[in-house]
């Protein structure tokens, strides 16, 4: 048996190694242009700061692939001919497969603006973009940032660091909406101008403007310019399945991939996982779920149904965290959905920068949590959302979830606050 998976990210070396712990002597090749090694996209940030070394941001030994036997090729997979079971590769190769999983992962969206192609216009989201914002950073005095999202405040984080003024264009009047309310969005944008970042709310990228096919600058709303050495666009990513067209694989609507739910595509022996698929979230919409987690999930299954398993991929309750500057972040179950019915609970401990949102139904059910300035354990979250707690009980007991018990005074609730209304 010949497995073959495009892509070498957490999707695709979840499938190679649960493939091979089902099949010990199956021939599995992984296909992808962008590094040798698989690596840990979320911590590109460490590696450009240098806190972490390229090499430390690769989770797994340089020896696991021939430890565990993959044939790795370093190319793109250019066309899929499904009926003869062959993808062509860039290089002019070709290589034929008994099954295939497609993990390719997604793409930054560039959208439209005109002055995208100059040099100095870039993202942050591949291992190449990682060299290139190295690369122009050594120069460079001035960046302006597009798009208020997590990447988006990562790469401002790291270029102020390195000593180069930033602006940021955020098209909404506060930070990250997708994520959290105008309060808390708010409290980040004022955090982000702390630390020198020049932020512009309700302010959008007209064009990019160049001399001698370089960037020089960017006209904003309003027609003012300004003068930059970098452009980095931040405003999301898009499943990478351009290669597949006329293949007969079918797409949603989003550009993903539209697999069953046992990650089976519409062609017989292709499976999809990750970023690049569309999966039925909770409330019956078909779309991608781009996160670290989902997407090793996603590729465990995979695997597991490429060597001949039937196991469903249900997804489980949602969480996240991250460092917004200074700021720590976590989040649990349904945040921002607008649930029918739904209430929150908020509380800032006192005039700091922590913040609690407890979302909850009618029947003070618990939902979700948003919560900012300390570190808070997401599994017990997780576990009391799946419990099905109330709000009172959540309340009571909240402190229980503080991770940040040796550096942090204990979480408590101020008395007019306890109870639920």
């Amino acid at each position: 048996m010949h497995y073959v998976i495009i892509g070498n990210g957490i999707a695709g070396i979840t499938a190679a190694n649960k493939l091979r712990g089902r099949d010990s002597s199956a021939q599995i090749s992984i296909i992808s242009y962008e590094h040798d090694h698989f690596f840990s996209r979320t911590a590109l940030m460490y590696a450009f700061c240098g806190q972490l070394s390229e090499r430390c941001i690769e989770p797994y030994e340089r020896d696991h692939y021939d430890s565990m036997k993959f044939e790795r090729m370093r190319d793109k997979v250019v066309r899929l001919d499904a009926d003869a079971k062959k993808l062509s590769l860039e290089s002019g190769n070709e290589i034929n497969y008994d099954r295939l999983l497609i993990a390719s992962g997604s793409l930054p969206l560039m959208f439209g603006w005109p002055g995208v192609e100059f040099e100095g216009v870039g993202n942050f989201v591949t291992w190449q973009d990682l060299k290139w914002l190295k690369e122009k950073s050594e120069s460079a005095k001035r960046a302006v940032i597009v798009g208020g999202g997590l990447i988006g405040i990562e790469v401002a984080e790291i270029l102020l660091k390195a000593g180069i003024k930033v602006t940021f264009l955020i098209r909404e009047d506060f930070f990250w909406p997708v994520a959290l309310d105008k309060t808390e969005g708010l409290m980040i944008v004022e955090q982000m101008r702390h630390h020198g970042c020049d932020v512009r709310l309700s302010t959008e990228m007209k064009q990019i403007l160049g001399a001698d096919g370089k960037v020089v600058g960017v006209e904003i709303t309003g027609g003012e310019k300004i003068d930059t050495d970098i452009v980095v666009i931040s405003i999301g990513v898009t499943p990478q399945t351009a290669f597949l067209k006329d293949s007969g694989i079918e797409y949603g609507e989003r550009g993903g991939i539209v697999v069953n739910d046992y990650l089976e595509t519409n062609i017989k022996d292709i499976f999809a996982a990750g970023d690049c698929t569309e999966v039925v979230w909770f409330n019956g919409v078909r779309r991608p779920e781009q996160l670290w987690y989902t997407g090793r999930d996603q590729g465990e299954i995979a695997g597991l149904n490429m060597a001949g398993d039937k196991h469903e991929y249900r997804r489980s309750t949602f969480y996240n965290s991250a460092k917004l500057f200074d700021t720590e972040y976590t989040t649990a179950g349904l945040v921002n959905f607008r649930l029918e019915g739904e209430h929150n609970w908020y509380m800032r401990e006192g005039k700091t920068d922590r913040t609690v949102r407890i979302v909850y139904l009618p029947d003070q059910t618990v939902a979700g949590f948003n919560m900012l300035g300390r570190r808070w354990d997401h599994r017990v979250l997780v576990k009391w959302i799946e419990e099905k707690r109330k709000l009172d009980w959540v309340l009571e007991h909240l402190n229980e979830a503080n991770y940040d018990e040796e550096f942090m005074p204990p979480f408590e609730i101020p008395k007019e606050l306890s109870g639920v209304k």
